[in-house]
């Protein structure tokens, strides 16, 4: 992955294990997306016609597709993460009595929708509580009964790197007639993910995570059995498969998860969206898969090696990109703070380290981490400096 590298500029001038808040973006989107606005939006209809605009909407559905192994009328474009989340919690209907399991684990994203709506419907939100970061099947079982509407979590938490497997909590949820309703922001670029083989209901993401993608574009993939049997809460101009006749009465919803784009679309993110996935089918995301994990193992052996306890899986089917380790008495935000001197970007989830390499990382990188926290955690000096109960000298 030594040549990748070459196309993440910034990833010559920082030691960058933060992709799981925002990745680097490689030098093909950045370009493609530059120029797309520049002769595009910048010149208003002169050359952005209608067939243009449809035509980048069909393109990104199709890699999406590709992507996650589905058909392209099972993607609906979005803007992020938390809209496509809400499409699908505002489309499902609720009676008397259901219950909505999820975890504690999840980002707000993920839970937010459901607690609205259980204020607005007297619903129950149940929560499988995490040990250590981590939530089994059977915990999210003990919680699951017939009145259970949809499980909801990530395919990858966000703070402990825990994956789920898909497939097993799909049959939990099915057996009892619920929805699975997926977060894979944490999952998608790095872990391939086949939707109908897992057997997912319905699942979101955004572009600017593992997907390497920019800010403002995501999607939504539905099941047809869920896209044909719901809904949108909104609606407007694109709604109607009449939409380019422009006609005020005519309103005719899409049979496809189109129905949920209502609006003006962000057409530069999600060409840029478009072009990260080509970048990704084009290393080939299994390959990618191979080389974070080779980086998570060796960052997981080294920081056993400085006394942290691990809260991420060390089974292999059980993580993805993230590596998550705890110190005791670390103060983290002082640590990540030393670290960015040093060009060294990491982040604090969960009151844990959090470190998260991607394609354009390597074995260099993780020692240059594991060398500079080593001198942090024994560098007294640097205790006296942010005093002595901050963090632990090992």
């Amino acid at each position: 992955m030594r040549k990748v590298k070459e196309d993440f500029p910034a990833s010559n001038e920082f030691v960058y294990m933060n992709a799981a808040a925002i990745s680097l973006k490689p030098v093909q989107v950045i370009n493609a997306m530059s120029d797309f606005m520049e002769k595009y939006e910048a010149s208003g209809t002169i050359n952005f016609r209608d067939s243009l605009e449809e035509e980048v909407l069909d393109n990104a559905r199709l890699r999406i597709s590709e992507l996650i192994g589905c058909e392209s009328d099972n993607i609906a474009l979005t803007t992020n993460t938390s809209e496509g989340i809400n499409f699908i919690a505002y489309a499902i209907k609720f009676g008397r009595g259901n219950n909505v399991v999820t975890t504690d684990l999840e980002f707000p994203t993920v839970t937010y929708p459901w607690l609205k709506i259980a204020r607005e419907r007297g619903v129950e939100v149940r929560f499988a509580l995490n040990r250590n970061g981590i939530v089994s099947v059977e915990d999210l079982e003990k919680l699951v009964d017939d009145n259970t509407r949809v499980i909801a979590l990530s395919h990858v938490e966000y703070s402990s790197g825990l994956r789920f497997n898909l497939k097993e909590i799909a049959d939990l949820a099915h057996r009892h007639g619920a929805i699975l309703v997926v977060d894979a922001v944490q999952s998608l670029g790095v872990i391939p993910l086949d939707v109908r083989r897992e057997d997912v209901d319905t699942l979101a993401s955004a572009a600017y995570k593992w997907l390497l993608g920019p800010f403002g574009a995501g999607f939504v993939y539905m099941k047809k059995e869920f896209y044909e049997n719901v809904e949108p809460l909104f609606v407007g101009w694109r709604s109607s498969i009449e939409h380019e006749e422009y006609d005020p009465i005519k309103f005719t919803l899409p049979e496809t998860a189109r129905k949920f784009e209502y609006g003006g679309m962000p057409y530069t993110p999600i060409y840029g969206l478009t072009k990260a996935i080509e970048y990704i089918l084009g290393l080939g995301v299994e390959n990618i898969r191979d080389h974070v994990m080779n980086l998570t193992q060796k960052l997981i052996d080294e920081l056993n090696g400085l006394g942290a306890q691990i809260l991420t899986p060390l089974n292999r089917e059980q993580r993805a990109g993230i590596v998550s380790a705890r110190f005791d008495k670390m103060d983290y935000d002082k640590v990540i703070e030393e670290l960015a001197k040093k060009r060294i970007i990491v982040s604090k989830r969960m009151n844990a380290l959090r470190i998260s390499p991607h394609v354009y990382n390597t074995e260099e990188d993780v020692n240059e981490v594991i060398e500079a926290l080593k001198k942090l955690l024994n560098k007294k000096s640097f205790a006296n400096k942010i005093g002595s109960n901050d963090i632990l000298i090992l």
